[in-house]
């Protein structure tokens, strides 16, 4: 009697560990299953085989969830050999030159301001006439931002003498320096604040002047007293110094891959189209020339021709990381 209770108790046992086992490999499979439909869409990192490639690859974004006007980071590889690529991406945006350290590829896309918030695909895929299959791709958010809103006057005084000729001649000059860019990182330190004072106008602020219809502020307006010593943000090349109508004298830097800074309303200038300037290099003084009310500098970042918040230049060294790889191969290469 006391043997079939145990071998009754026995048997149950095993009944039950069975169906822990079972239960325990259906939903592994289930996560398995549901890892793999999602293996495309996933949050950085993301790892899938390239064609063509022998090693795994992997692609991180910086920040992970940006928002309109923000600068956004991408970082892949490893990329044996000389296989070119292309980055394709599904939102409002400018792409930076795309660059190689070792077997790393870096970019940097600015994300526009008027970008509407949601779910957004980024592709890396072989540089081919086809392009038939994405080697490798991601999804992320890019979130809703609030931009301040200003509306103010400005004396008839500031445009008097102005012309459309000149202006437009003015718009071609500043087309010409930030499509004129070195295509690798001039840069090897952190970017540094041009000048410390009050910002007196945000990035992407919409602006009512003189009841005309609202334009975006494309960059941020920093107040100081006239004269202060403005410094260049980082190392790089500068590719114009001049006096325009609207911006006054202004100069602006290709830091390379089609990253630039702009400097604008200053009341001298100190350096020369072509020269280089270090990191914290006096470029000029505050001013109030161009369309301006008041001494201030008028500080603007660009992925080129779109111009993105130059505070997140001074962020959680956004963009020192992939030059410090460049300073690195440099100094194997001597």
């Amino acid at each position: 009697m006391i043997y079939r209770q145990g071998r009754s108790l026995l048997f149950l046992f095993l009944a039950c560990l069975i169906l822990l086992i079972t239960f325990f490999s259906l939903r592994n499979g289930e996560v398995d299953r549901k890892y793999e439909s999602d293996l495309l869409l996933t949050d950085t990192p993301i790892y899938i085989t390239m064609a063509g490639l022998e090693a795994e690859k992997e692609i991180f974004l910086q920040p992970q969830n940006p928002d309109p006007g923000d600068f956004l980071v991408v970082e892949a590889g490893p990329l044996t050999g000389n296989i070119d690529v292309i980055l394709d991406f599904d939102f409002d945006g400018a792409l930076s030159t795309i660059y190689r350290t070792g077997s790393r590829l870096y970019a940097v896309i600015a994300i526009c301001y008027d970008n509407k918030p949601g779910r957004y695909r980024l592709s890396i895929n072989k540089d081919s006439q086809q392009r038939t299959s994405k080697s490798l791709e991601t999804a992320f958010n890019i979130g809703e931002k609030e931009f301040a809103f200003a509306s103010f006057s400005m004396p008839a005084s500031r445009t008097a003498g102005w012309t459309s000729a000149r202006l437009a001649e003015d718009r071609e000059n500043i087309r010409l320096a930030r499509e004129l860019s070195e295509p690798h990182p001039l840069w090897l330190q952190r970017f540094v604040r041009p000048l410390e004072g009050r910002i007196t106008s945000t990035y992407g602020a919409i602006r009512v002047i003189n009841n005309n219809p609202p334009r975006r502020h494309s960059g941020i307006d920093i107040g100081a007293s006239e004269g202060t010593p403005i410094v260049a943000a980082n190392r790089g090349i500068v590719r114009l110094a001049e006096h325009l109508l609207a911006g006054g004298k202004t100069v602006i830097i290709d830091h390379g891959i089609n990253l630039s800074t702009t400097y604008m309303h200053m009341s001298s200038i100190a350096v020369n189209e072509g020269q280089m300037v270090e990191r914290g290099e006096l470029i000029g003084t505050v001013g109030m020339t161009g369309y301006a009310t008041g001494p201030h500098l008028h500080w603007e970042a660009n992925i080129g021709h779109a111009p993105v918040n130059p505070e997140q230049l001074l962020e959680d060294d956004l963009l020192w990381v992939p030059p410090a790889y460049v300073e690195k191969m440099l100094k194997s290469d001597r």
